[in-house]
């Protein structure tokens, strides 16, 4: 009976045993599932690291951010990578990696390092070459400035002696002469006529000597102003209209010439209609050629 209440007490201590052993045995392999799956997450965030490095060397590459979006970027890679360094020597020494585990992920993890320096110096690099470029540009925009501030020059300066090209370039008319013609053709040439004289007025002036002007056929276009500085028209025989300042404006008489750059006598003739009266005063006539005034007379009425 003795022997048979040890025997029990035996197989008691040998269940608890196996117990204890086996509830250790079940938290070892609880541990080390733990620590594989906190290798498994380490490798996989330092994975990530190395993908994210990667698409940020294919974004350098292309230049599609800008550099200071870049900039911040590497900086938290490098920040996330400094915690995964501690992270590996955290795990190292509470024994939840092998010393060859840790090793080769700080293998990894300085290759990552280096790469990270290598983008931090081509940003760098490239932040100095955009500075170069701003300089070169700023630089190139003055060059610009200048050619276009000179340019402005040259087209004003070139304005202005067309400008005095085309007055040099204008007629001039001077020495007005008036004849009252009778009706036997008989010029009375005078500067005072009686109303009753006028029927055809015959109007001749000189054209200067002009070596600049451009020869060749030109038409003269006078306008007669009584003294109320209305102008006397005669449509149905010399009178008509002609642009001035882009307006319609009536002239009295017109005449054609050829000009040949010496000096010449113009003559034109203005008919008087029957029904207009002449008011007594100073008349006023002025000549017009190519758009502009090229001199003026006068004759009186008594």
């Amino acid at each position: 009976m003795r022997q048979g209440l040890i025997a029990g007490i035996l197989i008691v201590l040998l269940s608890i045993t196996a117990g204890v052993l086996y509830w250790q045995l079940r938290k070892a392999q609880k541990q080390t599932s733990a620590l594989e799956q906190e290798k498994t997450e380490l490798e996989a965030n330092i994975q990530a690291l190395d993908e994210r490095i990667l698409a940020m060397q294919q974004e350098l590459e292309r230049k599609d951010l800008e550099l200071s979006e870049k900039s911040r970027k590497v900086e938290e890679l490098a920040k996330e990578l400094e915690r995964a360094k501690a992270k590996i020597r955290q795990y190292e020494e509470q024994g939840r990696i092998s010393a060859r585990q840790a090793e080769e992920m700080r293998y990894k993890t300085e290759q990552m390092a280096y790469y990270i320096q290598k983008y931090q110096e081509r940003i760098r690099q490239l932040e100095e070459e955009n500075e170069r470029l701003r300089a070169r540009t700023a630089e190139l925009e003055r060059q610009i400035e200048r050619k276009e501030s000179e340019t402005r020059q040259v087209l004003q300066e070139k304005e202005r002696l067309e400008i005095k090209v085309k007055a040099a370039s204008y007629l001039k008319a001077i020495g007005f002469r008036f004849a009252a013609i009778r009706e036997n053709g008989k010029e009375d040439w005078d500067t005072e006529f009686r109303a009753r004289r006028i029927q055809r007025l015959k109007i001749c002036f000189t054209v200067l000597e002009n070596e600049v002007a451009e020869p060749g056929e030109r038409t003269a276009y006078l306008v007669i102003s009584d003294p109320t500085n209305k102008t006397l028209t005669n449509f149905a025989q010399s009178s008509g209209y002609f642009t001035l300042m882009d307006t319609e404006q009536p002239f009295s008489a017109k005449v054609s010439f050829n000009y040949n750059r010496i000096s010449q006598e113009v003559c034109a003739i203005y008919d008087r209609p029957t029904d207009q009266e002449l008011h007594k005063g100073v008349y006023q006539v002025a000549v017009f050629c190519e758009g502009i005034e090229i001199g003026r007379g006068q004759f009186q009425v008594k």
